[in-house]
């Protein structure tokens, strides 16, 4: 129904005032025309009563005010809701990074005061930290920072690893400035702290081929599910193609993809395409704009290890993610055509998985591995695997997801394809200082020699020795032996750091001086020191031991192929077929053969998410032993021994490894803790060695010290 016009004040003074009235007037009536609705039951022409608003009627302040003539009443909002400024916490939209750091170092200066009300009681600012921090002068915050760097312990007693980076002053403290340049430096130097930046080490596709190969083929580092491990290689894979950070990689959902099969523009069958867009990338101060990655499936490539297609379509295709639920292998996608008029096909994802983490978190729950697809896996879980893999794979130093921004941003910024700005929204910088500033590597790629003489450069040499894998040693010891422990701790050099140690707590025990504790933990640091030097020297012995035996004309054996074998012994078949699907090459210029081998390697994916692996190793592995101990057939100790050795239930397990199925414990009680901790408390109280279903908790007890003879010690608390 329409409203009616306003009618004109007649008190508006000059006929130019009137005009624009009447222009304005009739302007809003054009706009209301084309916007308003009409009821069919109603005729246009009757004048429908002045609109009340419902805020009007209830608040007492409007209703005793009357309309004006000039104009009518608007629905606005009161303005009683939302809070004021000064009520926005601090920490509104920071990242989870900043807050830790800004309360640690809020939590820092509360002791520091409490230690100065100690030290000066007189003085009463140091008893309100925010007051102090207020009237702080330079020197107290110069005095603060060195204070810092001599703390030792932490949150709940915990031993601090230390300050050893003079950047992280400027990290930790927002407003270095205060300090005088003079008081800063005075401290670096004071306290021995290091001024250079890391290394920045790249990582270059070179290198990620031969490190998924490593992570799908190793036995040094197990999982509950074989879909853990097809994640970690997901990761790298993506870090190297998407240049994005660690944090951002582990917030992508299902609903940050988009699959579609594109039509070729030269005329070939359709292109599988997937388009990711993370939301989770870093902010600062407003919304980032966020980048779509388009990834497009490469028909001969050179490897399907590190395919970002083949490990996230096996991922995709086992969480059966997409809305038709017939669609459920690569196969049936290629089948897929694109109609008329259309260029491409969309390929649309379950909506109730939308929220589904493709970097879920994995655990055990009542004995029962479980994906947890609405949690993300935490940044530590992830870091600390790849340092372990790096380790396997016999990298020097702790491998970080970081030097995947240094290779590949290196890459893209040499390629001559990616402009600087370009390159910048890749990277998501807002200069291209920062950039050379903290991700290019300082290790200088540059081949000096050749390229002053006039010549070409050797790129791929120059490449090969400055990347990750230069310093790869596969025999750079994980864990030390019991033999190369005792060749450090009765080092004589170590022994004497520990008598000083023990001389200077003697001395503080008997005189109890405080000024003896400066003393005492300068021993520390020196016995520490002492054993990490043993320790580099050590892992750096075997250079020598090598030029040595090549120089006595020793030889050297090798022992790689005993290694492959044994290596496949202990493979679950589905783990050496996934192996056997990604290392494949393609063998013919058929494009319908190498689509087989990309869909065949998918299929091997799909079916390793569900592998059971047994869980991580716990501990170090075990010592070669100089005597053999007569081995026991699991089979036999679980029917004729008073006291098996062996897990009745991980043995009638088929699914799970046989190193797991067949695993011999050190005596009756660590079965006992190993039933009470990982198949008392399962979903299913079943008994795999009989087959039966058991009620209750204690019953399944009862059955497995009566039949299996496992005396089961845990008791439900009431």
């Amino acid at each position: 129904m329409k409203r009616p016009r306003p009618q004109l004040n007649g008190h508006l003074g000059s006929s130019c005032g009137v005009d624009n009235v009447t222009n304005s007037g009739t302007d809003s009536d054009e706009q209301r025309d084309a916007t308003y609705e009409t009821d069919l039951t109603e005729s246009d022409d009757t004048p429908s009563p002045q609109k009340r608003f419902l805020a009007d009627e209830s608040h007492p302040a409007l209703e005793s005010r009357e309309p004006d003539d000039a104009g009518e009443f608007y629905d606005d909002p009161l303005d009683d809701t939302g809070i004021d400024l000064f009520e926005i916490p601090e920490d509104f939209d920071k990242a989870e990074g900043t807050i830790l750091r800004r309360e640690r170092i809020e939590t820092r200066w509360k002791r520091y005061c409490d230690s100065r009300t100690r030290l000066e009681p007189e003085i009463p600012k140091w008893r309100e930290p925010e007051e102090a921090l207020r009237q702080a002068s330079n020197n107290d915050m110069y005095r603060f920072l060195g204070w810092c760097l001599q703390l030792q312990r932490g949150k709940k007693g915990r031993q601090l690893k230390g300050i050893n980076k003079s950047s992280s002053l400027e990290t930790d403290w927002e407003e270095p400035s205060r300090i005088l340049p003079e008081g800063i430096k005075y401290l670096v130097q004071e306290n021995g702290l290091d001024t250079q930046p890391g290394k920045k080490t790249p990582v270059y596709i070179e290198d990620i081929g031969p490190f998924n190969e490593t992570i799908l083929s190793t036995q040094e580092k197990k999982f509950y599910l074989g879909f853990q491990r097809i994640q970690v290689c997901l990761f790298n894979s993506l870090g190297l193609f998407t240049v994005h950070r660690r944090n951002a990689l582990l917030s992508l959902q299902f609903k940050d993809l988009q699959i579609s099969l594109q039509k070729d523009p030269r005329g070939g069958p359709p292109i599988p395409l997937i388009e990711l867009t993370v939301e989770g990338t870093k902010k600062f101060l407003r919304q980032t704009k966020l980048t779509t990655f388009a990834l497009p499936e490469v028909i001969y490539g050179p490897s399907l290890v590190f395919c970002p297609h083949t490990l996230l379509f096996g991922i995709l295709f086992h969480a059966r993610a997409f809305r038709n639920p017939n669609l459920t292998s690569k196969t049936q996608l290629r089948k897929l055509f694109i109609s008329k008029g259309c260029e491409q096909l969309l390929v649309p994802l379950d909506r109730d998985k939308a929220n589904w983490y493709l970097f879920c978190k994995t655990e055990l729950v009542k004995g029962v591995p479980t994906f947890h697809w609405t949690q993300q896996m935490s940044k530590t879980t992830m870091s600390n695997t790849l340092v372990t893999f790096g380790e396997i794979r016999g990298w020097k130093g702790a491998f970080h997801a970081h030097q995947f921004r240094y290779g590949s941003g290196k890459v893209i910024n040499e390629s001559g394809w990616v402009s600087k700005e370009q390159h910048m929204l890749i990277m998501k910088h807002a200069s291209p200082r920062t950039f050379l500033n903290h991700y290019h590597p300082l290790q200088l790629d540059t081949d000096m020699i050749r390229v002053i003489c006039g010549l070409d450069p050797d790129v791929e040499l120059m490449r090969a020795v400055t990347r990750q894998s230069h310093w790869r040693d596969i025999r750079r010891p994980r864990y030390l032996t019991k033999q190369q422990r005792d060749q450090i701790e009765d080092h004589p050099d170590l022994e004497r750091a520990r008598r000083n140690l023990h001389n200077a707590r003697a001395c503080y025990k008997e005189s109890q001086q405080a000024s003896l504790l400066n003393c005492i933990r300068q021993r520390q640091k020196e016995l520490k020191n002492t054993r990490q030097r043993l320790l580099r020297a050590l892992r750096h012995q075997q250079a020598f031991l090598d030029i040595e035996a090549q120089l006595s004309n020793t030889a050297v054996k090798d022992e790689s192929k005993d290694e492959q074998s044994s290596l496949q012994d202990g493979m679950h078949p589905l783990q050496l077929l996934l192996l056997q699907r990604l290392l494949s090459y393609p063998t013919s210029n058929s494009v319908e053969d190498e689509w087989k081998r990309h869909d065949d390697a998918v299929d091997a994916v799909v079916q390793y998410c569900d592998v059971l692996e047994g869980g991580p190793l716990r501990g170090r592995p075990k010592q070669i032993r100089t005597t053999s101990i007569p081995s026991t057939d699991p089979e036999s100790d679980l029917n004729s021994s008073s006291n098996p050795r062996a897990c009745f239930q991980c043995f009638a397990n088929e699914k799970l490894p046989d190193k797991t199925r067949c695993r011999m414990f050190y005596d009756a009680g660590c079965v006992t803790r190993h039933f009470d901790a990982c198949h008392l408390h399962e979903g299913s109280l079943k008994c795999n060695y009989c087959e039966v279903f058991l009620l209750h908790k204690m019953e399944f007890q009862r059955h497995a010290s009566d039949i299996h003879r496992v005396e089961s010690r845990w008791r439900e608390i009431l």
